[in-house]
């Protein structure tokens, strides 16, 4: 062997300039094979800090993947914790921090919390002091790094009968992270209340805080919502990283014609914009795109949220506070007393809040909000149903944009497969044809599901005079869907189904969010 490529161990050191003169390949560690025995001999919090991981061992050598090769100090380290020379890779950061996850047991201490006589009195107690040596704490603060570390959105603490159940929600999908031992269920509650300054002494009723904390170089805020259930208390923490930033309309991969139209709703000086779909269905993000494209010095934007998911530079915005009587109601009058261009209201939850909304939009302001129905049409009847007058709905509402969230297919494993027969089948009913199609064979990147991340499918109803005289004299659901779809119009399957054949998701994906109307 060269001397340039001889691995770090007890031997003359090389001058600095010779060091940094050595060129490492990069590997590609998710088509490598590796030795998962050999994660022993790294700890976990060292190979996370330094982006290090073993990929294999010859005899006193370990050869180890880093992102950074030229990195000395963390050399000679790992020969000091591993007794063995070292022969240095490089490889992408992204994809050791990956395997780091996949692969390593999560540091989580369990000594002390399986004695099935600890009361759980005692628990709630220990957890409560501000020891950060603390068990618990050391356990809650593992299980939401971790489950930040696998992109998740939320973190489920479901108690049952026996015991503690620790879920994770990531790209909608649930799994589960840990299974925790009943005695500790309390402690680790005791602990979830305090970091997100709720009450600990009150059990019986739900309550709602938030917390932030920071891992690594991003700030992430953690929304809690606590509920009393028949085996303790259910804790949900929604996960939000800050870093992301916003997203801009192009990042949602609308349909061109409907990005076209949806602007151009935008543009209106006055009227009601509506967002709708299910929770978690990615409204507020396409509510916040939407306030980034209207976002000028000239343009007054003042908003009234629950809770403020994002700050938004150069406009104004309002949490709404139910205790001292803050709700999105007199939020909004006060608002408009404020001489507003244009108002988001964070959602339509009731008749009062719908009905200031749409006057406020008739009076010259352009107002943005999110409603909870299945689709863009049946929205129409959805504010009807809430007490607002047939006349207000016509004469207000500019458009409604429904959307709902698919997995897309994993980068790392994406193939094309011939359609098969009951594919083909769909696709010719809905008058599209293809031979292949786009799909996931399932990798380590992807955690074998053959999906990484998601995507918008949409469908954007333009309220027309010919649309505003049909509310008008009460037209049912069905008149309305039949007149859009012969116009034109594409619906939720449509949209989706046009993805599908873009290669971004499957005919399985879209099944479970869009019907076929």
């Amino acid at each position: 062997m060269r001397q340039e490529e001889r691995p770090i161990g007890r031997h003359r050191s090389r001058p600095v300039s010779e060091r940094s003169s050595i060129k490492h390949q990069t590997i590609d560690l998710f088509n490598s094979s590796l030795d998962k025995q050999l994660l022993e001999l790294i700890p976990r919090s060292f190979a996370k800090q330094y982006s290090v991981f073993p990929i294999k061992r010859k005899r006193n050598r370990l050869v180890v993947a880093m992102s950074n090769p030229g990195d000395y100090a963390a050399l000679n380290e790992l020969r000091l914790i591993t007794g063995l020379l070292i022969e240095p890779v490089k490889a992408n950061e992204a994809d050791i921090q990956q395997l780091i996850v996949r692969d390593y047991p999560s540091e989580i201490n369990m000594e002390g919390l399986l004695e099935s006589d600890l009361p759980e009195k005692e628990s709630a107690a220990f957890s409560e002091t501000g020891n950060d040596d603390s068990p618990i704490i050391k356990l809650v603060n593992t299980l939401i790094h971790d489950a930040i570390d696998r992109r998740a959105s939320d973190i489920h603490f479901d108690p049952q009968e026996k015991y503690l159940a620790v879920r994770i929600r990531t790209d909608g999908e649930m799994k589960e992270l840990k299974i925790l031992p009943k005695n500790i269920q309390s402690a680790v509650t005791s602990r979830l209340k305090i970091i997100s300054s709720l009450d600990i002494t009150e059990i019986r009723v739900p309550q709602d805080g938030r917390a932030m904390l920071k891992d690594g170089h991003k700030i992430i805020d953690l929304r809690v919502s606590v509920l009393p259930t028949i085996h303790g208390e259910k804790v949900v923490i929604r996960i939000l990283d800050r870093s992301v930033g916003i997203r801009k309309l192009e990042d949602f991969k609308f349909n061109t014609q409907m990005l076209i139209e949806f602007r151009n709703l935008l543009k209106q000086p006055h009227g009601i914009i509506l967002v709708t779909g299910p929770t978690g269905s990615g409204k507020s993000s396409t509510l916040y795109a939407a306030l980034g494209e209207l976002n000028k010095p000239n343009v007054n934007i003042i908003t009234v949220e629950d809770p403020v998911e994002y700050q938004l530079e150069g406009i104004n915005q309002v949490a709404v506070n139910s205790s001292i009587g803050l709700s999105f109601a007199s939020g909004l009058r006060s608002i408009l007393r404020q001489d507003p261009n244009v108002v988001m209201v964070g959602e339509i939850r009731d008749g009062e809040t719908a009905e200031i909304a749409i006057r406020a939009s008739m009076t010259g302001h352009l107002v943005l909000s999110t409603l909870h129905t299945n689709g863009s049409v049946s929205t129409i009847n959805r504010l009807v149903d809430m007490g607002v007058d047939t006349f207000l709905v016509a004469n207000s509402l500019a458009g409604v944009l429904a959307q709902r969230l698919v997995r897309t297919i994993c980068s790392g494993c994406k193939i094309e497969e011939t359609a098969s027969a009951a594919e083909a089948a769909f696709l010719e009913e809905n008058q599209l044809h293809a031979r292949r199609l786009a799909k996931g064979k399932g990798c380590a990147k992807c955690g074998y599901t053959g999906y990484q991340g998601r995507m918008a499918v949409q469908e954007l109803l333009t309220v027309t005079p010919e649309l505003r005289r049909m509310i008008t004299r009460q037209a049912t659901n069905d008149e309305l869907q039949q007149y859009v779809r012969q116009q034109g119009m594409k619906f939720l399957i449509d949209d989706g189904l046009e993805k599908v054949l873009a290669g971004y998701t499957t005919i399985e994906e879209v099944l479970k969010v869009a019907a076929q109307e």
